[in-house]
Order: structure tokens, then C-alpha cells, then sequence
């Protein structure tokens, strides 16, 4: 039993803990004290992690009694396959063909639609939609900015490849909401490292500044070593850095940055480089606009 609980995620289903010798009376004891977890109807978690359940294991929970037609689907498969800019929810995503038997619930939402064969795949024993169906999903779906943010990621890890952009917009065909997901794909970029880069690209581009270079580079020829800023305007020696809460935040990190940044002053002399968070593309106009405005003397 627990070679085949570690092969699925430490997910067992009744009838597998049937066969092991496990009785209906242990299952709702092992219940009942915590010490599994129910995850759908006839299946458990018996794993002992003390987060709980992960993705994977909730996901297979679902998928080992709702049969072959159903697989994970949009923000659900995109966070299976590690697409980074996703709507924080824990909600589970799937798609199953109309007339299929399960039904949606708090936690579980299910769309009546076909994905045909060429737009599944399998990731270590989890059917899910191919990166390419999975982002034409989640262009639908996803409010514009966490929808760019996540076809950036997956073009960036390489999930997506830049002829995949055809297979994104024939999963879009016939679709409602197609000719806004087409427009947004506009947008994409693979130069974006982070969702952070997304948001603040876009910001930049509805104030109507002029479209920044991703990924400046900058070559150190006393050091022999090269540098990128995250976003730039080289004829205006105009750049700013998007400092995410993760790999900014830490002492280490900050001297990092600063010895960095007194580096590229030396390198570009008269360089107008801004920093900004999270916190600031909540006020996009006062925060980022205003002052780039300025230094770009943009209108």
C-alpha cells in the first residue's frame, strides 16, 4: 500500500485501501482524528506533510474516481506546470465534456467543454491540457494583466515557443472572448522574467510612454561580465528595476543591488535607473508613471 500511496501523490482511493485490508470503519476513524484527509468522494490523502496535501495530490484526488474525460484545466494545469503570474486561489480547474457526471462545488469548478486529444497530455500521471490549450485558456478566462503575466512565463521557461503561438490562437477559434485573447497574445513577451516586469511593461505602455527594451544589456569591460536591467529606454539613459518581495528582500540581496546599481552609474553616465515593487503598480500614475514621464519628458 505504500509503494502504490507514493506513486500517486499519497493518494488512495476506497477501493485500493479495500484491497490493502484497510476497512470502512478505519477509513472514518483515520478521518475523523486528522490523520488522513478526504480529498473527493471515495479518496484519500494519506500522506503526513505538515502543509497537507499538495497540488498534485488534491488534483489526483479529483481525477482517480471522475474517469479518462476529465483533465486539469486552465489555472489548474497552469501551476502544474510551474506558469508563474496566476490569481492567488486555491480553487481546482478542470474540463470535462458535456454530460459528464461530476459537478462543481466550493473549492472545485468544472467546465463543460471537449479537449480533443491533441490538446492533453500527462504530466508524471496527471492528465492535464498542453501548455499551449492551457494559456488560450487562461486568455480567456484571467483578467488582462495576469493573463499576459502568465503567457510571458511560459514563454520565457520555454513551455511555449514562439511557433506555439499559432496553436494558441486555433484553441482560441470559435471561442467567446477569442478576439480580446488575440489581442492580449499581442502583448506577450519572452524577454519577461517575472510578473512583476509584465505588470510594469504594461503599465508603461497604457500611460502611453514609448515601449520599453526588456532585458537591457550592459557590458563591463574592466570586470569582463555583463549586466541586464529589467526594462529600459537606452536613447533616454532611462531604465528601471522591478524588485520582486522574493529575491530582493533579503540583506544579501540588497548590497547585491546596491553595488550593482553604483557599478552601472560608472558604466552609464547621466543613467536615470528606478526601482519599483509590487506596492507601486497599485498607485500606477503617481508611482511610476509620473516620475518616468519626467525623465523620458514624455507628455
Amino acid at each position: 500500500m505504500r509503494t502504490l500511496a507514493a506513486r500517486q501523490d499519497h493518494v488512495l482511493t476506497t477501493a485500493q485501501l479495500h484491497e490493502a485490508g484497510v476497512g470502512r470503519g478505519t477509513i472514518r476513524g483515520m478521518v475523523r482524528s486528522g490523520t488522513w484527509q478526504r480529498l473527493a468522494k471515495g479518496t484519500f490523502w494519506v500522506g503526513h506533510h505538515p502543509c497537507g496535501p499538495s497540488l498534485r495530490a488534491r488534483v489526483r484526488g479529483v481525477l482517480l474516481t471522475a474517469g479518462p474525460h476529465l483533465v486539469a484545466a486552465g489555472p489548474t494545469a497552469a501551476r502544474l506546470l510551474d506558469i508563474q503570474g496566476l490569481p492567488n486561489d486555491d480553487t481546482l480547474h478542470f474540463a470535462a465534456p458535456p454530460g459528464h457526471e461530476i459537478r462543481g462545488r466550493p473549492g472545485l469548478r468544472v467546465r463543460r467543454t471537449l479537449v480533443p486529444p491533441e490538446a492533453r497530455t500527462s504530466l508524471r500521471g496527471i492528465l492535464l491540457t498542453t501548455p499551449a490549450r492551457t494559456c488560450a485558456d487562461l486568455l480567456l478566462h484571467l483578467p488582462r494583466e495576469a493573463a499576459v503575466s502568465s503567457l510571458d512565463s511560459a514563454l520565457h521557461q520555454k513551455l511555449l515557443t514562439e511557433a506555439d503561438r499559432l496553436t494558441v490562437l486555433s484553441h482560441l477559434s470559435g471561442r467567446p472572448g477569442a478576439p480580446r485573447a488575440r489581442d492580449w497574445m499581442r502583448l506577450a513577451d519572452h524577454r519577461a522574467e517575472s510578473p512583476l516586469e509584465t505588470r510594469i511593461r504594461l503599465i508603461c505602455l497604457d500611460g502611453g510612454l514609448p515601449p520599453p527594451l526588456l532585458q537591457w544589456p550592459i557590458w563591463d569591460p574592466h570586470h569582463r561580465c555583463g549586466y541586464r536591467i529589467d526594462l529600459g529606454w537606452p536613447h533616454h539613459l532611462v531604465a528601471l528595476e522591478a524588485d520582486g518581495t522574493g529575491p530582493h528582500t533579503t540583506p544579501q540581496a540588497l548590497y547585491r543591488d546596491r553595488t550593482r546599481q553604483n557599478r552601472l552609474a560608472c558604466l552609464l553616465p547621466g543613467l536615470t535607473l528606478f526601482r519599483f515593487t509590487w506596492a507601486d503598480t497599485h498607485t500606477p500614475e503617481q508611482s511610476i508613471l509620473t516620475p518616468l514621464r519626467q525623465a523620458l519628458r514624455a507628455p
